[in-house]
């Protein structure tokens, strides 16, 4: 379904007949300049974006005089599955293999060996455990100083960006082993960054709306 756009020159409304979806053109016969529509549907929903409003689970904060932070919680109902799943998988994987030869007081270098890939799932699914139940995804600018951070209270992973080369945000598709899609945020720049994967639909939203309104704020 195609909508209605302004143009960024005259500022005029460009009626939806001269509006190609197919070729991402949308012409103002005003200004006789064509424009891409898909790009004008970004600046439209970014100016009509509320960072005031957001859902259950995210926030946003201005940080005079250069300044945001935008963040969602990363808690969702498969903490459900994945909290019981992790005690059981290292219960009885970790507990057997290692375990036992505490209770025997016994060193076996080979089932030691052969207990490393348990190890690491344990690892894996314990993350993902813990972030479902209390973690969390932060976009902080100060400036032109960017950082995305990615973890449980203070602990977590940081990289950092100019926000000031930043020329895009988009939501993406992050591909899945079995063939399932996750959906993700992918901010464009001197580097691609990914980021938010796995965050309920409106909270994703929520942050892709926050970031596109303030990459478009004049003197950024």
């Amino acid at each position: 379904m195609r909508r209605g756009v302004v143009c960024p020159k005259c500022r005029r409304e460009i009626p939806l007949e001269d509006v190609n979806v197919a070729t991402d053109i949308a012409l103002c016969r005003q200004c006789n300049l064509p424009w891409g529509y898909a790009e004008l549907v970004e600046e439209s929903q970014a100016q009509e974006f509320d960072p005031a409003r957001p859902p259950r689970g995210a926030w946003f904060r201005q940080m005079p005089p250069r300044g945001f932070e935008v963040g969602a919680s990363t808690r969702n109902a498969g903490a459900f599955f994945l909290v019981p799943f992790m005690c059981v998988w290292s219960g009885f994987s970790l507990g057997g293999i290692y375990g036992s030869q505490f209770a025997k007081g016994h060193f076996d270098l080979k089932m030691s060996l052969f207990g490393i890939p348990f190890v690491l799932g344990t690892l894996l699914f314990g993350s993902l455990a813990v972030m479902s139940v209390c973690g969390k995804v932060v976009v902080n600018v100060e400036g032109d100083r960017g950082r995305i951070f990615t973890g449980v209270g203070p602990f977590g992973w940081n990289r950092r960006f100019n926000w000031s080369g930043v020329t895009a945000i988009r939501r993406t598709q992050r591909a899945g082993s079995n063939g399932s899609s996750t959906e993700r945020l992918t901010l464009e720049g001197e580097r691609q960054l990914n980021f938010a994967s796995g965050l309920k639909s409106e909270r994703l939203d929520f942050l892709l709306g926050v970031l596109r309104k303030m990459l478009r704020e004049p003197g950024r």
